[in-house]
């Protein structure tokens, strides 16, 4: 599972901004039953453009940590509108 999204960056010294579709992915999840982290990184053109933890609160009765992981983003404003692929 992995989601995708356009992904908008500035970058110091250049007037304006880069738009570029990304894959973001859970590369990495760790935790316990009252907090998970997960690792998110996203991919553009074969370069890894984003790399950030985010936490939420797991469901122990729900779906796996996984996809729980991928519903919380889909939450977050930042991933406001990103697509599963």
């Amino acid at each position: 599972m992995a989601l995708t999204k356009q992904l908008i960056k500035t970058i110091p010294g250049f007037d304006g901004e880069l738009t570029t579709e990304a894959c973001f992915k859970v590369s990495r999840l760790s935790g316990d039953k009252h907090n998970m982290s997960a690792l998110v990184t996203g991919v553009a053109s074969e370069s890894q453009v984003y790399a950030v933890e985010h936490l939420f609160v797991p469901n122990l009765n729900g779906e796996n940590f996984i996809a729980q992981a991928y519903k919380h983003l889909k939450t977050l404003p930042e991933f406001a509108g990103a697509t599963d692929c």
